[in-house]
């Protein structure tokens, strides 16, 4: 299974999850433990204490270093052991890796690839996150599997016809054929619909059953996935009167058979209703674990299934197979 690259910024947690604590996360095969400083920087750790290779995570906190749990050995936020008790020299190599982390748009990005190569231009933009004209609640899912195949099954949206039948599917979305552009990092693929019948979740949401509709999703290395759905009433052009949604889901490599998703739906209306908040929360989060059943038994299948097996595509694949190969190159 495809191997992510580790040079570039992934998702550690929204920043909502870190506190005053100690909070064990296994990124990209990379153990870590994250922690706010009492200014309010976050900071991200080697989750293992070089003494005895016991988690850091197990400890707790001392003003902003972190003791271990096991023998107290304390570590500042460079990763630098500081204390070592009942002893005054501390031996160079009693340190951990400290991972450059940033705070951008509600969430917390981790590089865990080389040092040198950190690059803070290079951060993903995701400001539905922030935005005060925007409403939405975000979210966090844990699926067994490898993380390619949540973003086969994004680029892929045809699957909606059969798995999201009673929240954002309709029987008719498999039959539009999608356009695809695939350029230097970049994948986008944009379905059109027009005068349709709303799925039910949009139906709740807009309050008009028929609509004109237009899906443009975003794939950019490493695990960047975004949604833009527009949605007006049949023949309505006013701007005015058109509907975005904004969607959020990128994710982040646990293992080669585990994997973080981030998820948000926002809106660009009613922005004050906080039942209608809720609700589409709760719809997108269904539709989410309907995809998890799905992309964990493909990994399930994929663990025991013979060397050989037939694995055919689509039409509707060119996106899938165009990140396939994109990850391919980029981890060597």
């Amino acid at each position: 299974m495809q191997t992510f690259p580790r040079d570039y910024w992934y998702i550690a947690a929204f920043g909502s999850e870190i506190e005053r604590r100690l909070l064990a996360r296994t990124l990209l095969s990379t153990p870590v433990v994250l922690y706010r400083r009492r200014d309010g920087r976050v900071v991200a750790l080697e989750d293992r204490c070089p003494h005895r290779r016991v988690s850091l995570s197990l400890g707790r906190l001392v003003d902003d270093r972190v003791q271990c749990g096991y023998h107290g050995l304390e570590f500042n936020d460079r990763g630098v052991c500081v204390r070592i008790p009942g002893q005054e020299i501390i031996p160079p190599q009693a340190s951990v890796r400290a991972f450059p982390v940033i705070e951008r748009d509600s969430l917390v990005w981790i590089w865990l690839g080389e040092p040198a190569a950190t690059d803070d231009g290079r951060i993903p933009a995701y400001p539905m996150c922030a935005d005060p004209r925007m409403a939405g609640k975000p979210m966090m899912v844990h699926v067994n599997a490898n993380a390619l195949f949540l973003i086969e099954n994004v680029l892929d949206l045809s699957h909606i016809s059969f798995v999201h039948l009673s929240t954002v599917g309709s029987s008719y979305v498999a039959e539009y054929r999608a356009q695809t552009t695939v350029s230097d990092g970049l994948i986008e693929v944009t379905r059109v619909m027009n005068n349709v019948e709303n799925p039910p979740l949009y139906k709740e949401a807009l309050k008009f059953d028929y609509g004109d509709r237009v899906q443009k999703i975003r794939f950019w290395p490493a695990g960047n996935i975004q949604l833009h759905i527009t949605i007006a009433p049949p023949g309505v052009t006013d701007p005015r009167q058109v509907r975005n949604l904004h969607v959020m889901s990128p994710v982040t490599p646990e293992t080669e058979r585990s994997h973080f998703q981030f998820i948000g739906m926002y809106r660009d209306f009613d922005i004050g209703n906080d039942a209608l908040t809720e609700f589409i929360a709760d719809q997108f989060l269904k539709t989410v674990l309907e995809d998890k059943v799905i992309i964990e038994d493909q990994q399930r299948n994929a663990d025991v299934d013979p060397p050989g097996a037939t694995f055919i595509s689509t039409a509707a694949d060119k996106a899938p197979l165009a990140a396939r190969r994109m990850l391919r190159r980029l981890a060597g």
